[in-house]
């Protein structure tokens, strides 16, 4: 259970860094809640982010039941967000304030797994951080250094990762436009060749 009390605590600074980034740009998040019809700014934008810190932090510092059913619902809420920028169009979530984070299926599954592991994890509740040092060799020291880079592998998938896909996505979406031209051309150069000398004959 150690490992998923750590899972779980990486999820939770993922909320809490999402949260900073929609703090100090909430431009990106509060032009996708407008673009799914809700008359959001940059004000409720920052609302979001203070809501997330607050939460994330809690369940960092508390640990608890609640505080991994509300990171649950969180991340539910999260993935419906994202659900709906993919079908709205827009090029970024917003998640991650001025990051360009596409709303792709990656970013969708990384969010659902997190959302999983916090809600499987209120089954057994996690300890507070603190305590949780405290049985850690080094002050707890390298714990939060894997902690940090766990963490940080999470925003790259959702950030430089869902970028990645959403371009290659793009790309495999051309090759049936440049299939159809080439059967709509005139064939291999031999053949063109060959039509030309036709005609002019």
């Amino acid at each position: 259970m150690d490992l998923l009390v750590a899972a779980f605590q990486v999820a939770a600074v993922v909320v809490v860094v999402s949260g900073v980034f929609k703090v100090a740009s909430p431009a990106a998040f509060g032009a996708t809640l407008s673009s799914l019809g809700l008359s959001a700014g940059r004000g409720v934008a920052r609302v979001c982010g203070i809501a997330e810190v607050a939460v994330g932090g809690a369940a960092l510092l508390f640990g608890g039941r609640v505080g991994s059913l509300v990171v649950a619902a969180l991340y539910g809420v999260f993935c419906v967000v994202i659900v709906a920028a993919r079908r709205s169009g827009v090029a970024s979530c917003g998640c991650f304030g001025s990051v360009t984070a596409p709303p792709s299926a990656l970013h969708v599954a990384v969010n659902a797994l997190s959302g999983g592991v916090a809600l499987l994890s209120a089954v057994v509740p996690p300890d507070p951080l603190v305590d949780v040092l405290e049985a850690q060799p080094l002050a707890g020291l390298p714990y939060l250094v894997l902690l940090a880079s766990a963490a940080a592998l999470v925003v790259v998938l959702d950030t430089a990762g869902a970028q990645v896909v959403t371009e290659l996505q793009a790309v495999r979406s051309l090759r049936p436009v440049f299939a159809e031209n080439n059967v709509r051309g005139s064939g291999s150069p031999a053949r063109r060749m060959s039509s030309s000398r036709t005609e002019v004959a």
